[in-house]
């Protein structure tokens, strides 16, 4: 949205203290994208088309070696984390939580307790995540995901947990009684540990001989078939369906997985397969992933979300109209990743009054509102602004503390009471909200006498602080 555009939007909605900001589009030398993967090359062939689509525009990239690597945070600096032995070679790299970084999640993540656990610090470091620690757990885990498909009114075939045989006519109930059904492990991928049973006997005899190993008792859910010829790969980045791919089932085998040798080709979906898609995806909060739909007796219904797809199939392409290859398929994914503005995090509560603390001499703690409806710079009232050779001087509101600093280079454009535009000053203080320091924060230099609060913290601010309101909330990081 350019700034017109966003100027008339505020004008409608009326707000006071908006501050209009264009949107936020990284260039390619201003963004690095770390891969967590344990796979060897051959393995991992959209690691692969990674390297090669951000070599070619100078983007940096680097493997994370998830099975080698470990982390630290800097003893001196909370704001920096050290991975240390990245590459499985000995080299370490600092990641600092105000970088343009994107961590890429793969398979991995749910296979390997240290790639989890690389994944968990890195997001909670500030990361920007495909996708995050939560929606990978929920997606990955397809009783997980069946509930909250259920929860969002989203079709998909009746599935049960089996936690023993004692209880498997419960089960067979709940999944329609009828012979064949699928067994399968909670979590995997692949079209590994995927069963199609054709009896009761066969049934209790599979799932006894899985539970046999008291120590490696992996939960187990029992669904309902539903015989199709193909299913429908439908991939939704960021809301969007971006492409499609069909998978024909294979010949002796009622599965269409791809990496079995499925037959796959690009398939241009229905309007109601992609408002089924986005809307799976966004039951599971995913950023980008693979959602696998099945047409049976003219009704859609969702087998399951893949939160980490690959990229070996042609693709049918939403946008171009036109067949693309897995290279072309990545470079979407990259296209999306430089709008920042898009990126979504794993957000702490705050309440929609907090206290903020600006780190200067004199100057004691004090309320601020959390302004979800202010895009730009943070608001701070003062009094006595005179502003000389690019320096401002003013007294914060409430205090008798004089504070000189240096103007920065960009001024805020602000809407009042619906009507005329100003420009405003903009300096920047470190602040501490909660428990956390942040540096260098920028605030427009407000000099209204109408400031119900002396600090307005916007909503930019927020996103990259990774904090939602709860607008039935005070205080919640803590009181005066």
């Amino acid at each position: 949205m350019d700034r017109i555009s966003q100027y008339k939007k505020y004008l409608n909605n009326g707000k006071e203290d908006v501050v209009i900001e264009e949107e936020e589009i990284l260039k390619p030398s201003e963004i690095k994208i770390l891969v967590l993967t344990s796979a060897t090359d051959s393995e991992e062939p959209t690691v692969n088309r990674l390297e090669k689509v951000c070599k070619k525009r100078s983007i940096e990239l680097h493997r994370i070696s998830s099975d080698k690597a470990y982390v630290s945070k800097k003893s001196e600096s909370k704001e920096t984390l050290i991975i240390y032995n990245y590459d499985g070679e000995g080299n370490s790299m600092e990641v600092n939580s105000n970088d343009n970084i994107v961590c890429i999640a793969r398979r991995t993540v749910v296979t390997n307790r240290n790639a989890g656990i690389l994944h968990k610090m890195l997001s909670d470091h500030g990361v920007f995540c495909i996708n995050s620690p939560s929606s990978v757990r929920t997606a990955s885990n397809k009783f997980n995901a069946y509930i909250n498909f259920i929860n969002n009114d989203i079709k998909t075939p009746r599935t049960c947990l089996v936690s023993d045989v004692k209880y498997i006519d419960d089960a067979l109930k709940e999944v329609g009684g009828k012979f064949p059904v699928i067994l399968k492990f909670t979590e995997g991928h692949g079209g590994k540990g995927v069963m199609k049973l054709d009896s009761r006997d066969s049934l209790v005899s599979v799932i006894q001989a899985l539970r046999s190993d008291e120590e490696n008792k992996k939960e187990l859910i029992l669904q309902e078939y539903k015989e199709v010829k193909d299913d429908r790969r439908i991939l939704v980045l960021n809301g969007k369906v971006i492409a499609a791919a069909k998978r024909k089932k294979m010949k002796r085998d009622f599965r269409s997985n791809v990496s079995l040798g499925a037959e796959v080709e690009p398939y241009k979906p229905t309007e109601e397969e992609i408002e089924i898609a986005v809307k799976t995806a966004k039951s599971v909060d995913c950023y980008y992933c693979g959602v696998d739909i099945i047409e049976y007796k003219d009704e859609y219904f969702v087998l399951e979300v893949n939160p980490s797809p690959g990229s070996k199939s042609s693709y049918w392409d939403l946008d171009k109209k036109k067949n693309i290859n897995g290279t072309e398929l990545i470079a979407k994914l990259v296209d999306g990743i430089m709008d920042k503005d898009d990126w979504k995090h794993e957000t702490k509560e705050v309440g929609v009054i907090e206290v903020v603390d600006v780190l200067e001499k004199g100057i004691e703690p004090m309320t601020a509102k959390m302004d979800t409806g202010n895009s730009g710079y943070n608001v701070i009232g003062v009094d006595k602004l005179q502003v000389k050779n690019k320096t401002a001087e003013f007294y914060i509101k409430g205090f008798d503390k004089k504070i000189t600093k240096k103007v920065l280079p960009k001024k805020s454009l602000i809407k009042n009471n619906g009507s005329k535009t100003e420009e405003r000053y903009c300096v920047s203080f470190d602040i501490k909200v909660g428990e956390k320091v942040y540096k260098d924060v920028h605030f427009s230099l407000s000099d209204r006498d109408n400031m119900n609060h002396t600090i307005l913290i916007s909503r930019k601010f927020m996103i990259d602080s990774k904090m939602s309101v709860n607008p039935k909330k005070k205080f919640v990081l803590g009181e005066l």
